[in-house]
């Protein structure tokens, strides 16, 4: 039988064991923002470097998934003092400019090109984050958008295949972008033409999905910002984001990385503080989601046009996807924490 005073002595040691495990409860759960957002970053960053560097082994083209979004959260998370491999940035961008050169001629008759304005459109962002100057392989890559945009202003790529590749919007932004980074004196008359049609589709283009919202959002920044249709557009993005904090692929769909990581990231860069809530919300989102290994997890919902092949990334055959989810997720986490 236990005394009176061993029982008052174990309640005792009960009660400060249950103030500091409550105290220890309070700590983490205080633990602040940024740091957490710090310590995501510094987790996943490790992933999609390797599996940039990785892709290269196996295929001798370049790709968006494995080289333009890799890079774009290194670059973030540099910008952050997170991190970023300069010297994998570097090699990426050699990578992506061999792979264009050896198309100088399709390129400039504006034909022969797989992925058509998306590819080049991408590849010339992938350039662009790496800082590189114009030369004559970009030079060609301009061409050959000026030559492929559609009469209407917009640019295609060549298959539908969701979530990267199914959004005409984001194909011409992008294409904008690229033609704006690397004009040159001589394609300068042509390229403000060109963008002028553009920005008149984009006006009025009725987005159809997260990815169409998330682009016409960008391309309102780029080329009418603080305008009627920049402030619907980001509107229509911040009506789209779900009580979770997260966005979805489609209305039907749950949360995902990908499309929250996108969101996020459009949302800074086209002005939005990251005190703002929606802001605060979609990066609670993202940590909570994140993988024990640092990634995050995306289902594909793309058919295989090539043999697939393991990259070395996580989730298999779900890797070519949630690479750029992943991407995308550090990206918007990085511009949380972005240096002022």
């Amino acid at each position: 039988m236990i005394g009176r005073t061993t029982r008052a002595t174990i309640c005792q040691a009960l009660t400060v064991a249950s103030i500091v495990l409550l105290a220890s409860s309070a700590l983490v759960a205080e633990e602040p923002l940024g740091q957490r957002i710090a310590a995501a970053v510094k987790r996943g960053l490790p992933l999609v470097e390797k599996a940039a560097e990785n892709y290269p082994t196996h295929r001798k083209c370049f790709s968006c998934h494995h080289q333009t979004l890799p890079m774009l959260a290194m670059v973030c998370a540099r910008q952050a003092g997170l991190g970023g491999n300069e010297a994998l940035l570097t090699s990426q961008a050699e990578f992506t400019l061999a792979s264009f050169a050896g198309e100088i001629e399709d390129l400039r008759a504006g034909r022969g090109i797989g992925g058509r304005a998306l590819t080049v459109s991408y590849g010339l962002w992938t350039l662009a984050l790496a800082n590189r100057p114009a030369d004559e392989t970009t030079t060609a890559m301009v061409e050959y958008l000026l030559k492929t945009q559609k009469d209407d202003g917009h640019w295609e790529g060549q298959a539908l295949r969701p979530p990267m590749e199914e959004s005409y919007a984001t194909c011409t932004v992008l294409a904008v972008g690229g033609l704006r980074r690397f004009a040159t004196d001589e394609q300068k008359p042509s390229i403000e033409a060109a963008i002028g049609k553009a920005k008149v589709w984009l006006v009025n283009r009725v987005p159809e999905n997260q990815e169409d919202r998330a682009a016409r959002l960008w391309g309102m920044h780029q080329l009418i910002p603080g305008s009627e249709e920049f402030n619907a557009s980001r509107s229509a993005m911040l009506s789209a984001q779900r009580p979770d904090g997260g966005w979805s692929q489609m209305a039907e769909m749950e949360s995902d990385a990908y499309s929250t990581g996108q969101a996020l990231v459009v949302l800074r860069a086209s002005g939005l503080s990251a005190a703002e809530s929606a802001c605060q919300r979609a990066a609670e989102f993202l940590l909570k989601t994140q993988q024990d290994d640092g990634s995050w997890f995306v289902a594909t919902r793309a058919k295989p046009v090539q043999v697939l092949f393991d990259n070395g990334d996580p989730h298999g055959k779900n890797q070519f996807i949630s690479t750029p989810a992943t991407s995308w997720a550090l990206a918007g986490l990085s511009l949380m924490a972005e240096k002022s």
